[in-house]
């Protein structure tokens, strides 16, 4: 029998590429299945199904960068508290954990930032990202933190599963013929179908465990962002670059904070990535 992987969160935007690229190997759990909240049901389930078990990837978090502002505990809970307990559990059932963090865990100030750069976070959103990290790494010896940035792609089943910038550029475009775009900060881009075939590769080569940065190449602002959406699609918009003063959001954000990858193959362009999704729509 083959070897399984748990895909924690499989009905978000990411989990749901991991289940395509696992295909028959993948087992999907979501809110419905279990409480990742509740430690005794979910170290219960997972002992069940753990002599199948090749690696539980987690794709459970709390992503609202703003709302995290206001709602603390239940960011301090899913993205440090859930990272923590799975890392011990992963080390007592012996299975590898692969758990997700963000460049925004960086102040931006250095404005490209290697795996083993020093974290800074700016926000309590980046706070909880890289206190799940170290709860991991202190948990467990059999782990990949994979940081990853803006991820956009086909959007997940559940009805928690947030719209991506993509999106919310073309809901806006089909209301109004004139968009501003931030133009002064500068991020890495990820296509969510990339990630995870680069996540599956990790893991079927047996890559040494640690922290790995994934992204598609390349880096843009909002604005970059915005101005590829349309000139794809071809779509005249008037496009206004603005700084990132002009939206009124809660949580601080760095400048740049584009996550360079010292350690895997190159992802293609996110400018490639973004015309095969536009392309499917």
């Amino acid at each position: 029998m083959e070897d399984k992987v748990l895909i924690l969160g499989h009905k978000g935007m990411l989990g749901g590429q991991l289940m395509k690229v696992f295909g028959v190997r993948a087992i999907g759990w979501d809110r419905e299945d279990v409480d990742v909240t509740d430690n005794a049901q979910l170290i219960g389930k997972l002992k069940a199904i753990s002599h199948q078990l090749k690696a539980i990837i987690n794709c459970v978090a709390y992503n609202d960068v703003d709302g995290a502002e206001t709602h603390q505990s239940i960011a301090l809970k899913l993205n440090q508290q859930v990272p923590g307990g799975l890392a011990l559990i992963c080390k007592d059932l012996d299975i590898p954990l692969v758990h997700f963090s963000s460049n925004y865990i960086f102040d931006g100030k250095k404005g490209e930032y290697m795996e083993n750069d020093l974290p800074q976070p700016q926000s309590v959103y980046g706070q909880t990202k890289y206190n799940g990290e170290l709860e991991i790494i202190k948990n467990t010896n059999q782990y990949y933190i994979i940081r990853t940035s803006v991820l956009f792609g086909p959007k997940g089943e559940s009805a928690l599963a947030k719209k991506s910038f993509v999106e919310l550029m073309l809901d806006l475009s089909k209301r109004q013929s004139s968009i501003k775009a931030v133009v002064d900060e500068i991020n890495s881009l990820t296509y969510a179908p990339d990630l995870a075939a680069a996540v599956k590769k990790l893991l079927d080569d047996k890559k040494t465990f640690g922290v790995y940065h994934i992204t598609n190449s390349g880096s843009a602002s909002w604005f970059d962002f915005a101005q590829e959406i349309f000139r794809i699609i071809n779509k005249q918009i008037i496009l206004e670059p603005v700084g990132s003063t002009e939206f009124k959001r809660l949580a601080k954000r760095p400048k740049k904070a584009v996550l360079l990858n010292t350690k895997l193959e190159s992802l293609r362009s996110w400018q490639g990535a973004l015309k095969e999704f536009l392309l499917l729509q």
